[in-house]
This record gives C-alpha cells, structure tokens and sequence, in this order.
C-alpha cells in the first residue's frame, strides 16, 4: 500500500483544485476556465455543485458498525429498489439492507460456515439481470471446502439475488471459478458473464459460468475464463478497483487503483492466445492478446491518487478516491465534471453506487460505516 505524505497532498491538491481561479502565467492558460467561467459553472448538484465542499451536500452515515465490518463495495438490487447488498471482507458475509434508501431500514447479515471458501475476503460483488449476483475475493491463501482448488486460485462465485434462497455457502452457491487470486473488482456483462479485476495477474479477466450447475453443484467444467491484458493493471492491495461494463459501448471502465489512473479496455478487441494454467475446473482457459487498453484519466494529471469506487450515472464517471476520500465525477471523454472533498479520513472510501433517486451510498472501509450524500 503507498502511503502519502497528508500535508504535501493537502498542499498539492489545494494548489491544483484552485487552478480555475488562479490562472497559471504560462500558456496553458488558454485551457483554464475563467473566474466568471466558474462562477456560472453550476457543476453536480450531488457533488455539492462546484462548492467542492461537504458543506454543499448532504453527508450523513446511515449503515454503521453494528451492521457491517470492513465494507469493501456494495450495490443496489436492480429489480428490488431500496434493497442494498454489501459485502464484509472480515468476516465472509453479506449484509443485505431493505429500504435502504429510508430512516426505516432493517438489515439481515448472511454468512455461512463454508463460506471461508465461497464468499472468503469479498472485495466486490455485482448483479445481473437474470436473478443471480457474483462476488469476487481478495484471497490467496489456501482456504477450506477447496473441493480440489486450492485457496491461491480463488475466483468469483455465482449466487441467487433471492434473499430466502442465499446462504453465502456451499448450499446456495450456483457456481465457481478458480483462475484470480486477489480479486478486487468486479462487472456484469451478459447472462451469468461478469469482468474480473484479477490481482494476482495484474489483468482483466472475463468468466463466462455458462449454465450453472444449481445450489450446491460442484460441475464447473463447461465455464470459460479468458485473462486480457496481464500486467497492464496494478493492484493495490486492501482497496477494492471497481469495474463498469457498458453494454451500449461494449468498453469496461476499470478503477486501476495501483497505476492511479481510470483505464478503458475495448471488450471487443484482441485475439485468442495460449492456454492459461493451472486448470483446475477442467474448464476453457485462454490468454487474450493485444487487446486495447488505454488511460481515459491520467491521475498525475487530474489529482487522482488510488482510484476505487467506480460508478457510470448519467453519462458521467463517478470514482472514489481512497488516498483523500474526494469523489470525482468525469464526462466520457476524461475531462472533470465537478468534484467533491468529503472531510472523511482519507484511506477510508471504497465502493460506490446510486439508488433510484439519485443519491450515492459510498462504503468506508476504514470506519466500518455506509455513508450517503444527498444534494441539498
């Protein structure tokens, strides 16, 4: 983990968030907003509209730590609006929050003894539109109910969304893969497709679990895992690194916290390369060659430190910031939009998402806590 020098960063980023009210004396004045520029710019409303300030919005905890314990992401149910699923790397379990998006919230906390293995270190999770969720582990240790796939292969594990059926366990679980150890986010594509942002390879990795083998199963043979661009990603270990598949675009935003920056791989690109060991599923395993991938946000250039949290809303990108805990929110060409400073102890946020109206739930791993920020 890099850890920053807090009075130089709160020097630098004071220096650099200021820009558009001091003109710089060289020639890169002409790409800086004046102050009358600024000042009709009314920015996000949710990112307290260009106040940069969390006077400008509405900040206030409403999951705390008697309800979860190092919360790495979290995500909205998409057919079950107010229902938000979190996962706690300490303690393999999910809590599942109903009416979230009210002060009338319950929680349920899910674990299950066998999920040391299925739901071991959970770093993210994602769900389809099919009814089923997958959660991706930060783990490459060896763990127990391997079934013949040792603990330093773990990959994502398929689940139902139906809170009577999930178990976060060997009884529930639909399927398994084992090609990523030191998962640290994850996507939903098609069908039961999800991205992978596998540590261990520093790559992309697709898994396709194809037909699940249903609760319980242990058939993995028909799934599919192709690795893209190994060793173009860097993991940061303890931070999740969010992904978002666009499906209108077919490109994956990928939070790649170790390289500080937002990358953009082209899903659609590059060619079938060799196969890729160990095997242990007895399932497809191919490298992907020269894919494209490339630096939407340089973060030396925007003042992006260890991107995390990920989010596409409204056509813009919305990335936490662990380093200083800002909320950034990018257009899709990579240039900011607004940004917020949110007064949370820095190393602190990870995953974010938005419920129905529009609010953003962001988890703070270090305070065991979900915030939620509001515009006024």
């Amino acid at each position: 983990m890099r850890h920053l020098n807090l009075s130089a960063l709160a020097t630098a980023a004071g220096a650099s968030f200021l820009f558009a009210c001091t003109p710089p004396s060289d020639d890169s004045s002409k790409d800086v907003p004046s102050e009358e520029e600024e000042e009709t710019d009314p920015g996000l409303e949710i990112l307290g509209g260009n106040t940069h300030s969390p006077d400008g919005v509405a900040l206030s905890e409403v999951i705390g730590s008697d309800t979860v314990s190092r919360p790495m992401d979290l995500a909205f149910h998409p057919t079950n609006p107010g229902q938000l699923w979190i996962v706690n790397q300490t303690n393999h379990s999910m809590s599942i929050i109903s009416d979230a998006d009210t002060d009338n919230w319950s929680d349920e906390s899910v674990s299950h003894p066998t999920g040391a293995h299925f739901m071991v270190q959970p770093a993210g999770l994602a769900f389809g539109d099919n009814g089923n969720l997958a959660t991706i582990h930060e783990e490459d240790e060896t763990t127990p109910y391997t079934e013949g796939a040792p603990g330093t292969f773990m990959g994502p594990t398929m689940w139902p969304s139906d809170t009577d059926t999930f178990d976060g366990g060997h009884s529930s679980h639909l399927d398994m893969l084992h090609n990523s150890p030191n998962g640290v986010g994850i996507a939903w594509e098609d069908e039961n497709i999800y991205w992978i942002f596998d540590g261990y390879h520093a790559s992309l990795t697709r898994y396709d679990f194809a037909d699940d083998h249903g609760g319980g199963g242990a058939d993995h043979s028909d799934g599919e895992v192709l690795r893209y661009v190994e060793g173009e990603v860097g993991y940061e270990p303890g931070v999740s690194s969010n992904l978002v598949f666009d499906p209108g675009s077919n490109l994956l935003y990928v939070a790649d916290s170790g390289n500080g920056r937002i990358a953009v791989l082209d899903t659609t690109s590059g060619s079938t390369g060799g196969a890729v060991y160990p095997n242990y599923d007895w399932s497809t395993q191919y490298q992907i060659d020269d894919a494209d991938l490339w630096t939407l946000v340089d973060g030396d250039t925007a003042g992006l430190q260890i991107p995390s949290g990920l989010a596409l809303h409204d056509e813009m990108i919305f990335v936490v910031d662990h380093a200083t805990s800002f909320i950034w929110a990018f257009d899709l060409e990579g240039e900011v939009v607004d940004w917020l400073e949110t007064g949370i102890e820095p190393y602190s946020l990870m995953g974010i998402d938005f419920d129905a109206e529009g609010r953003l739930y962001v988890a703070d791993a270090q305070a065991d806590r979900v915030m939620r920020i509001s515009a006024l």
